[in-house]
């Protein structure tokens, strides 16, 4: 399934946790590793010096990363480059090698053995035009049997349906499908028009149902899925106690193409109990033209 997976090395113990899923990826659905060590580059304060100032921190980067790879015994080749931004420093070089993935750590810090959303990994995802895979705390543990994705029936739904079924062919896993019926929460707008959502929920979860019946027939492979009613972001951290890897679609809405990692999403990374992986908006498209593809082969 991959060419080219891209991880990012910070020198952390997240940066190692993302090295080892990598790895553990590129062994299961194949592709070239590559390794990114962004460090900083502050334009400003750099003007006026000697210009082996810089040299000499590229080195530095090169040589860190370089030992990184060395401890963890991971063959993978090594890009050092500087950026004011982490995350845009990942894009740029994902970008330029055409990625099929981008992993990256998530700080320790938080629940034992909970992904957590830090800074880094949040301007990693936001924008990125490539699936980005936040890695779990001992990632080393990842098995890569059953894939849960979250599915809603909407078009960014749709690209992480298809992405998790591309992943599930190429590595030999289960599909699981989850679908929640949920009443608006809060100050939803919709609550001002008087709809009495508590009747209408049977009608909810039953079309929730069919959201998943129709995902599952289409998946085939031994997929399977379920309809709950619930708060989504609850119930798609539930079901990352129960998968080896989520998959979630990034927000509806922003730049075509580029991850928008919406409220809701942040808090299921924040709290997964699994790595997780968001799709950029837009890559259901492609998902489309495939299904398309294969539909057209099965009938002719």
């Amino acid at each position: 399934m991959f060419t080219t997976i891209v991880v990012g090395v910070d020198g952390l113990q997240g940066g190692r946790d993302a090295l080892g899923l990598a790895q553990r990826m590129s062994d299961l659905a194949g592709g070239e590793l590559v390794a990114v060590h962004v460090h900083p580059y502050e334009p400003f304060p750099l003007r006026g010096l000697r210009t082996d100032i810089e040299a000499l921190a590229q080195d530095e980067a090169q040589a860190l990363l370089e030992g990184q790879l060395a401890e963890a015994g991971v063959p993978a080749r090594a890009i050092a480059t500087a950026d004011t931004s982490p995350g845009r420093g990942l894009h740029r070089i994902a970008d330029g090698l055409e990625a099929d993935l981008i992993v990256i750590g998530s700080p320790h810090r938080g629940a034992l053995g909970r992904v957590v959303a830090g800074d880094t990994a949040r301007a990693v995802i936001q924008g990125a035009t490539r699936p980005v895979l936040v890695a779990r705390q001992s990632a080393a543990t990842f098995a890569g049997e059953l894939v849960g994705v979250g599915y809603d029936g909407s078009p960014e739904s749709r690209a992480a349906l298809g992405w998790a079924e591309r992943l599930a062919l190429a590595i030999g896993a289960t599909v699981h499908v989850l679908c929640a019926a949920e009443v608006p929460q809060g100050f939803s707008p919709s609550i001002s028009y008087g709809i009495n959502w508590v009747a209408l929920a049977p009608d909810r979860l039953e079309y929730a149902e069919g959201l998943v019946a129709e995902a599952v027939a289409e998946l085939g492979n031994g997929a399977t899925g379920e309809a709950v009613a619930g708060v989504a972001r609850d119930e798609l951290v539930r079901l990352s106690e129960q998968v080896d890897l989520l998959v979630l679609g990034s927000r509806g809405y922003g730049p075509l193409r580029r991850a928008l990692l919406g409220g809701s999403a942040d808090r299921v990374v924040h709290g997964a109990a699994c790595p997780v992986v968001v799709v950029p908006r837009g890559a259901h498209e492609e998902h489309a033209a495939e299904h398309a593809a294969r539909a057209e082969l099965a009938a002719g």
